[in-house]
């Protein structure tokens, strides 16, 4: 890949990023308007390099996409999640190995620091306590979901596309000092 790509693609996913943050921040939401023209975009910026890069776009908008779906699926994630971690795998491209691929760190980093802000977010509203004793509850009952969460603690929104973004942000950082989205595991 070219150099001038590379840093086109970095200052893409930070732009967007940036602007899932704020976005889903005030309105709890990652719009259309930023996700597609922003896969659209990665596919251009990965063009520039010929044929292998568009490739390697094709490859990342397709791993993110498998990858990205059960969460989906099983209504962990909203779309507007899945839309952004699909544009940043059409962005960046595939990984070489594929397990070095920005779209899978930036997501796990991003499902790492959402935990960390439930748990903050629950201290915040006092009810960690409460929290473990259903989470607690639930594990004793076999996994029965016959807990009331209508009333409970964890069903408070928390927009998710902040950590994904702060996420992402880290496995930038990562990539830019250390060449590769995560360091911990060996290439």
């Amino acid at each position: 890949r070219l150099q001038s790509v590379d840093w086109l693609a970095d200052l893409l996913v930070a732009l967007v990023s940036l602007i899932a943050i704020i976005t889903d921040a005030r309105w709890h939401k990652i719009p259309n308007w930023l996700t597609f023209p922003a896969i659209v975009a990665g596919f251009l910026v990965n063009a520039i390099s010929g044929w292998d890069g568009l490739a390697r776009s094709i490859g990342g908008f397709a791993f993110a996409l498998a990858f990205m779906l059960p969460f989906f699926a099983l209504n962990i994630l909203k779309a507007g999640d899945v839309k952004l971690v699909v544009a940043w795998g059409t962005i960046k491209g595939l990984g070489q190995p594929v397990w070095q691929s920005f779209a899978l760190w930036a997501f796990l980093y991003g499902a790492l620091l959402g935990g960390l802000m439930s748990i903050l977010l629950l201290v915040c509203k006092k009810a960690l306590p409460e929290t473990w004793m259903r989470v607690q509850g639930l594990l004793l009952s076999s996994f029965r979901l016959e807990l009331d969460l209508e009333s409970s603690p964890m069903k408070t929104p928390m927009p998710y596309g902040i950590a994904l973004g702060l996420g992402s942000l880290l496995a930038l950082g990562l990539e830019i000092w250390f060449g590769q989205p995560c360091p911990f595991v060996i290439s």
